[in-house]
């Protein structure tokens, strides 16, 4: 099957735009070209059953931890349970964090039991495919949350911005020679009407980021090039693209846009894969 991919402003600017490549399954050399910017997402259909998907949509929609990100409140966008970006360094905030991540793992595989949820697939794949193995990542040395459940409230977007492990970092923490982030999202259930994801080619210093800026998180979208691809997501679908690319979330209507996702982190072919929220 094939999936919705629009390459914007290309014949008009002869950019060359690289693709998304669809697969049915998913690989190391996939992996590893996509770190390597052969492409700019990785889709693999049907990633997840369809069927399934509704059912864990359903009882994921019941979480009473779903709420609005700590530092994005303007953003309709709800996950569950604290990510690793709204501590920013903050000792009581991260203290939570670190304190939820075991509840919240096993609350959402409880709440998927008996099936394997989105989540520990993609980990038990990403641990059998690569060869140096995959593990949660710990930057204080301690396991940290994989997986948050996401809904897209009707009619709001998510502005575009870039997801960067070491600019979270404020103490002296280090991201262990990150390499590449990738963002990986297996979608649970689409919006009837738009919800797309949109990826631009570029991947700005945090320099850069400053001076094309719009708040502290977002980029003022008048300053940036055309985006490159334009992706409208379909329940099971496993996407997976360099979060060091600006993307955005277009709004999104007779939904909510549910998703799982969770950032996997590169550093070199012989090193493992790390996981995190």
């Amino acid at each position: 099957m094939g999936i919705s991919v629009v390459r914007k402003e290309v014949a008009r600017t002869n950019v060359a735009t690289l693709p998304i490549k669809a697969t049915t399954v998913l690989t190391r050399q996939d992996l590893v070209d996509l770190v390597q910017g052969k492409f700019i997402a990785l889709c693999v259909t049907d990633y997840y059953p369809k069927w399934l998907c509704e059912q864990l949509c359903k009882r994921l929609l019941k979480l009473p931890e779903f709420a609005r990100y700590l530092r994005a409140q303007n953003v309709g966008v709800q996950r569950t349970g604290m990510t690793f970006f709204e501590t920013k360094g903050d000792p009581v905030l991260l203290e939570r964090y670190y304190a939820e991540a075991q509840r919240m793992r096993t609350t959402i595989r409880k709440t998927c039991f008996p099936y394997l949820s989105p989540i520990d697939k993609l980990r038990v794949e990403l641990e059998e495919i690569w060869s140096a193995g995959a593990r949660l990542e710990n930057i204080h040395g301690q396991p940290m949350m994989v997986g948050i459940a996401r809904m897209f409230e009707d009619s709001f977007e998510l502005p575009p911005h870039q997801d960067v492990l070491a600019r979270d970092l404020v103490d002296n923490s280090s991201d262990g020679m990150l390499l590449s982030q990738l963002s990986a999202n297996i979608y649970l259930r689409e919006a009837k009407f738009g919800g797309e994801l949109e990826i631009w080619g570029i991947k700005p210093s945090y320099q850069e980021f400053l001076k094309l800026a719009c708040d502290d998180l977002h980029f003022d979208q008048n300053k940036l090039p055309p985006s490159e691809v334009l992706y409208k997501p379909r329940a099971g679908d496993l996407v997976l693209f360099d979060s060091g690319r600006v993307h955005a979330v277009r709004p999104s209507k007779q939904g909510p846009r549910v998703s799982m996702s969770c950032f996997v982190g590169y550093r070199g072919q012989n090193m493992p894969l790390t996981y995190w929220s």
